[in-house]
């Protein structure tokens, strides 16, 4: 597995944000048993108990994090999707597409979480010079489309006057 495929599975299994949250609760505990542990006499290796356990829990909760998922179901196995079915979904939505109306936004915004550059900066032309509610003012200011910024040819249209 290439690592930026890792990195991009572990942000879709939600990873990151289990991983910020213990440290947050794990930093506030730790500051806890420091003022309550020495208050009730407690051994200095209570501390160093408290921080292992902490420590160990950390590495439980990465892993199941990366197992499970808290969905509005109760908890799931994460499913675990290839890049053929990724694509495989994505021809799917397109011949739909070609059969009913799609606003090219909603195609722009797969090609771009996909990393297709090219083919989401042609959606979001497509869909300005149809004047289908989307401009560059709109353009600029959407957090989902920032994988492109960085591509000189969504610049240029991002800053065309409307």
């Amino acid at each position: 597995m290439k690592v930026s495929n890792f990195l991009t599975e572990l942000k879709r299994r939600n990873v990151y944000k289990v991983a910020v949250a213990y440290a947050f609760v794990s930093w506030l505990l730790i500051q806890a048993a420091s003022i309550f542990l020495p208050t009730f006499d407690a051994p200095p290796c209570m501390m160093k108990a408290v921080v292992v356990f902490l420590a160990l829990g950390f590495v439980l909760s990465a892993i199941l994090s990366w197992v499970f998922d808290i969905t509005p179901q109760g908890i799931k196995r994460t499913a675990d999707i290839s890049l053929d079915e990724t694509l495989d979904i994505v021809r799917q939505l397109e011949a739909q597409a070609r059969q009913e109306f799609v606003r090219g936004y909603l195609s722009a915004l797969i090609y771009a979480g996909l990393g297709d550059k090219t083919k989401a900066i042609d959606y979001l032309k497509r869909e300005y010079l149809n004047h289908d509610n989307i401009g560059p003012t709109d353009i600029r200011v959407y957090a989902m489309l920032d994988g492109l910024r960085s591509d000189p040819r969504f610049n240029a249209f991002a800053e065309r006057p409307q």
